[in-house]
């Protein structure tokens, strides 16, 4: 831009001396058309180093209402920041999928893969490809165990805060005991792990009447997740309560304690978005969904990896345009924002 400013001055100036000589030289006249047109050229490629950047956006799953938002709203965060966004990932829970994935996107020559990995450990090989190629690598929604291997960890809540108030809430519904399972992803998703870890641990310092009897991997399937539910309440017919760490888990979950006629006696709450919730909120078969925005956290993510590729950095309280305001703790940047979902305020979101 600087550099077009100049030449427009500079042939402000020629124009000024031709005037006053009252040249009609060819040569002259045809200058300030082939300079402008180099200005144009300059500008259109700044614009193209700092803004045309690519940045892949890979979720656990595709298909999910929880990954599709975040999706939407990383494409929205595309065009409100001048970047482009390819959003793609595998269609069920398939490591090996994923990293061909990445793999795909290594070869196209994205400038960010921006991942929520499905497991922490099996991505880890083709991160490290990436890295290698000058691409820039961020984590999302989920992390890896190799932490070197990407810049940031975007983090949809400190896992402690979330495994803790999951707990907290689910464990109010169920008067503080009796025997409860939790229903979680696959079994190495670093996040869905920590949540129910740090839940699990809570409960065990601060509800001695509950007991966990199960802690069942559904494979972010939802039919799955309906399976293991009926299979619990008949593996344990005094079972009071089904905690879900990922978001197919508990509408499965309402949907097999519903049919089984045992709503509000088997409890259900858990990570589930409002519209995935409501049919079951309504009909008592889900007491609670607690979760955060995710189409926040996806327009947070191509927020943070735009910034990065700029040269910037997200700041500890920073205001974030679309998102409010974030955590930056070490190397991950957190929102703030947990939300309880309950019959009474699920008509108020749209996700």
């Amino acid at each position: 831009m600087r550099k077009r400013i100049a030449l427009l001055l500079v042939m402000g100036m020629c124009a000024g001396l031709l005037s006053g000589c009252g040249s009609k030289d060819t040569a002259q006249e045809s200058a300030p058309p082939a300079q402008e047109e180099a200005a144009e050229s300059t500008e259109e490629e700044a614009q193209g180093d700092s803004e045309g950047y690519t940045i892949a956006l890979i979720p656990q799953q595709v298909g999910i209402p929880y990954f599709e938002t975040s999706g939407v709203w990383g494409q929205k965060a595309a065009e409100d920041l001048g970047c482009e966004v390819i959003y793609t990932g595998p269609t069920s829970g398939d490591a090996a999928s994923q990293a061909n994935i990445v793999q795909d996107m290594i070869t196209k020559g994205v400038d960010c893969v921006a991942i929520s990995p499905l497991d922490a450990s099996a991505i880890e090989p083709v991160l490290e490809q990436a890295k290698e190629a000058g691409i820039l690598v961020i984590t999302w929604d989920s992390d890896v165990n190799n932490t070197d291997l990407r810049e940031v960890y975007v983090n949809c809540c400190s896992e402690q805060v979330l495994g803790e108030h999951l707990m907290q809430r689910f464990a109010h519904y169920m008067g503080e005991e009796g025997d409860y399972a939790i229903i979680t992803s696959v079994l190495t998703a670093q996040n869905c792990s920590a949540w129910a870890k740090y839940a699990t641990e809570y409960q065990e310092a601060n509800y001695p009447n509950m007991n966990r009897v199960a802690y069942e991997p559904c494979d972010d399937d939802q039919s799955k997740a309906y399976s293991i539910t009926q299979n619990l309440m008949t593996a344990y017919p005094d079972l009071k309560g089904v905690l879900g760490v990922t978001t197919p888990a508990p509408p499965a979950a309402a949907q097999a304690v519903g049919e089984a006629g045992r709503n509000g006696e088997v409890i259900v709450s858990g990570v589930v978005e409002a519209s995935a919730a409501k049919a079951y909120l309504e009909d008592g078969s889900m007491q609670e969904a607690n979760i955060w925005h995710p189409g926040k956290l996806g327009y947070l993510a191509i927020y943070t990896a735009k910034t990065i590729l700029d040269g910037g950095s997200i700041e500890d309280g920073q205001d974030v345009p679309e998102v409010g305001v974030v955590e930056v703790k070490d190397d991950q940047i957190i929102m703030t924002e947990l939300l309880d979902i309950t019959l009474e305020n699920v008509d108020e979101f749209d996700f």
